[in-house]
């Protein structure tokens, strides 16, 4: 799965929670997006139940910045990844 992809999916679900996704973008933290605790915690379960990922508690932070999300969530699937995969670029 690339970035593309990841994004799209960290997009989309925080398009299900936000009533306001014109403040939606790469560099926007969950406080820029006025979320709060409750909101975050159900995007970040969410976006675990999508990538199969689990998060590390110090991404449930209101200043977490969106980029960190997908980059978290991209390390987690390179390093779930069997090594022949790796080495095709995946």
């Amino acid at each position: 799965m690339n970035r593309e992809a990841i994004s799209q999916g960290v997009f989309d679900e925080l398009g299900v929670i936000l009533v306001d996704k014109s403040e939606i973008h790469m560099a926007a933290t969950f406080d820029d997006l006025a979320m709060d605790q409750d909101d975050i915690e159900k995007l970040l379960d969410a976006l675990q139940t999508k990538f199969n990922v689990e998060f590390p508690d110090s991404m449930k932070l209101q200043t977490t910045p969106l980029t960190q999300v997908i980059d978290t969530i991209l390390l987690i699937i390179r390093e779930t990844l069997p090594d022949d995969s790796k080495s095709e670029g995946l």
